[in-house]
C-alpha cells in the first residue's frame, strides 16, 4: 500500500510539472504569434504604402506626359493650319492669275493670231468655265473669312497650350494625393520639407525643362518652329511650285487676216505659267506669286516669183496692264508691296515664287514690282508669336529615359500615421509603440516613390535606349526629345540616396 501511495504522489507532481512547462511554451508561442503579427501587418502595411506612393508618382508623370503629349498634337495642329492658310493664300494667287490669262484669251488671242482649234477639247472645255467669276467670289467672300478663322485657330491652340501646361503644373500633386488616397484610404502626401522639394520639381518641370518660345523673330528657337512649317514635307507642291505641266498648248490655223495676201498654215501657240508660295524671312507675311505667259509661231506661204516661200512670225500677246502675260497675286500678314523672293531658310522650288520670276520674266515682274500682292487677307497672318517645346534642343550621348526626357523627376513622399496600422497593440490595448526604424519616425510611417516623363519613338526591332539602336533608318540621326511628336511616357524611377535623406532627416 505504502508503495502505490508513492507512485500517485510521484504522479501527481509530474502532472503538475508539465502543466508549468506548456504554460511557459504557450506564453512564449503567444508573443512569437504577437511578433509575427506585428511584423505581418507591418510589412503589409508597408507595401500598401508604397503601393500607393508608386500609384501616386505613376499617375503624376503620366499627367506630365500627357501635357508634353498635348503640346505636340498642338504643335503639329497647328503647323497644319499655317499649311492651311498658305494654301488660301496660293489659291487665291492662281485663280487671280487664271481670270488675267482668260482676259487675254477672249481678247487678242483669239480675235488677232488665231482660232482655238474646235477639235482641242481641253481648250473647249477650259472656255466654258466661269473663272473671272470663280475668282470674284473667292477673292470677295471666300478666301479673306478663312484666312482670318484659320489664324484664329492657330491663336486658340497657342494659347491653349500655355493654359494646359499651367493647368497640368497646378495640378498635378491634388492628383497625385487623390491617387494615393484611392490605393490605401489612410495615407496622404507628406507635408513640409519634403513637400516644397516636390513642389520645387513641379516648378522646375514647369518653368524650366518646356518652354514658350518665340515663333516668328530671328531667334533659333523660332528658326526651328518655322523649318517644320516650310519643310517640303509639309508643304504641298501646290504651295511650292505651281508649274505648268503639261504646258498648255495648240496647234490651229491662223486667221487669214494675219497673212495679207497669203496662204494660213498652222499656228503653234504656247503658255507657261509658274507660281510659289513663300513664307516671308521675317516669317510675318505668306506671299503668293502667279504669272503667265503666253507666245508662239504663226506660218504663212507666200507665192514669190511662182515659188513658195514660208514666212513665219514670232508673236507674243502684249496686255496694257499685265505686259505680256496675266498674274495673280496675294499675302496674308503685313500689308504693301512684296519685299522678298527668297523667303525664310530653304524653301526649295518655292523660292522666287516658284521660280517665276526666271521663266515668265515679263508677267511675274510686272506683277512684282508694280502691282503688288494686293490686299492683305488678314493683316495679323503669318506665323504666331509663340509655340511650346523642350527647352535644351541639344542631342545626349544615349537615348535613355534619364537623358531623353526624365531629367525633372517627380519624387514624393506619401505617409501614414502609426495608429492607423493594425498591431497588436490596437486591439488588445496599451501603449506599445511599435515601429520599424526609420520607415517609423514621429509616430508615422513614410516611403518614397519617383517617377518621369520620358520621350522614346519606338522601333520595330525594339532596340534598346541607345544612339546607335534609337538612329531613324531614313537619315541614320536619333531624334532627340520634342513637343513635335506624341511620343512621351511615363515611368517609375529609382530615387536616389539624397532624395531619402532630404525625407528622413527632415524629421529629426
Amino acid at each position: 500500500m505504502v508503495r502505490v501511495e508513492r507512485g500517485v504522489k510521484a504522479v501527481a507532481a509530474s502532472k503538475g510539472q508539465a502543466l508549468v512547462l506548456a504554460l511557459l511554451l504557450a506564453g512564449a508561442a503567444a508573443l512569437a504569434s504577437l511578433v509575427l503579427f506585428n511584423s505581418g501587418m507591418l510589412a503589409n502595411t508597408k507595401t500598401q504604402l508604397q503601393n500607393a506612393a508608386d500609384a501616386g508618382a505613376y499617375s503624376g508623370a503620366v499627367m506630365l506626359a500627357r501635357d508634353h503629349n498635348f503640346a505636340a498634337y498642338t504643335n503639329r495642329a497647328i503647323v497644319a493650319n499655317q499649311v492651311a492658310v498658305a494654301q488660301l493664300v496660293s489659291l487665291k494667287s492662281y485663280l487671280e492669275d487664271a481670270a488675267s490669262t482668260r482676259s487675254r484669251m477672249n481678247g487678242k488671242v483669239q480675235s488677232y493670231q488665231a482660232n482655238i482649234p474646235t477639235f482641242n477639247m481641253g481648250w473647249t472645255v477650259a472656255k466654258g468655265i466661269p473663272i473671272q467669276t470663280v475668282n470674284n467670289v473667292y477673292a470677295n467672300t471666300i478666301a479673306r473669312p478663312a484666312v482670318e478663322f484659320v489664324d484664329l485657330v492657330i491663336r486658340a491652340m497657342e494659347k491653349a497650350q500655355q493654359a494646359h501646361h499651367q493647368a497640368t503644373a497646378a495640378n498635378v500633386m491634388f492628383i497625385v494625393d487623390e491617387v494615393v488616397q484611392k490605393n490605401d484610404p489612410h495615407a496622404a502626401v507628406s507635408k513640409g520639407a519634403f513637400a516644397a522639394r516636390t513642389a520645387a520639381q513641379t516648378l522646375a518641370w514647369r518653368d524650366k525643362y518646356t518652354r514658350q518660345h518665340n515663333a516668328n523673330d530671328t531667334s533659333a528657337a523660332a528658326n526651328r518652329f518655322a523649318n517644320v512649317v516650310v519643310h517640303q514635307e509639309t508643304t504641298d507642291k501646290f504651295i511650292r511650285d505651281r508649274a505648268s505641266i503639261p504646258t498648255p498648248a495648240w496647234i490651229g490655223v491662223p486667221k487669214q487676216s494675219f497673212c495679207p495676201g497669203g496662204k494660213p498654215i498652222f499656228t503653234n501657240w504656247n503658255f507657261d505659267h509658274r507660281g510659289g508660295t513663300i513664307l516671308s524671312t521675317d516669317k510675318k507675311r505668306w506671299l503668293a506669286l502667279d504669272a503667265t505667259e503666253g507666245d508662239g509661231i504663226a506660218v504663212c506661204i507666200y507665192i514669190i516669183f511662182d515659188v513658195p516661200v514660208p514666212y513665219w512670225d514670232d508673236f507674243e500677246d502684249p496686255s496694257t496692264s499685265h505686259g505680256s502675260g496675266g498674274s495673280g497675286g496675294a499675302v496674308a500678314g503685313r500689308g504693301g508691296p512684296y519685299n522678298d523672293q527668297i523667303g525664310f531658310g530653304d524653301q526649295g522650288k518655292a523660292r522666287r515664287y516658284g521660280n517665276a520670276l526666271n521663266e515668265v520674266r515679263t508677267p511675274a515682274m510686272v506683277r512684282y514690282r508694280k502691282l503688288g500682292p494686293g490686299n492683305t487677307l488678314d493683316s495679323a497672318g503669318g506665323l504666331q508669336k509663340t509655340y511650346r517645346d523642350v527647352a535644351d534642343f541639344g542631342l545626349p550621348l544615349n537615348q535613355s529615359p534619364e537623358l531623353n526626357g526624365g531629367q525633372v523627376p517627380l519624387t514624393v513622399e506619401v505617409e501614414r500615421e502609426q495608429g492607423t496600422v493594425r498591431t497588436s497593440s490596437s486591439f488588445l490595448g496599451g501603449a506599445a509603440n511599435i515601429r520599424v526604424d526609420p520607415q517609423m519616425k514621429a509616430a508615422k510611417m513614410r516611403t518614397l516613390s519617383s517617377a518621369h516623363a520620358f520621350f522614346y519613338r519606338p522601333k520595330q526591332n525594339s532596340s534598346a535606349f541607345t544612339k546607335s539602336g534609337w538612329k531613324r533608318s531614313l537619315d541614320n540621326k536619333a531624334e532627340m526629345a520634342n513637343l513635335f511628336n506624341p511620343y512621351w511616357q511615363a515611368r517609375l524611377r529609382d530615387h536616389t540616396a539624397a532624395e531619402w535623406g532630404v525625407s528622413f532627416e527632415a524629421q529629426r
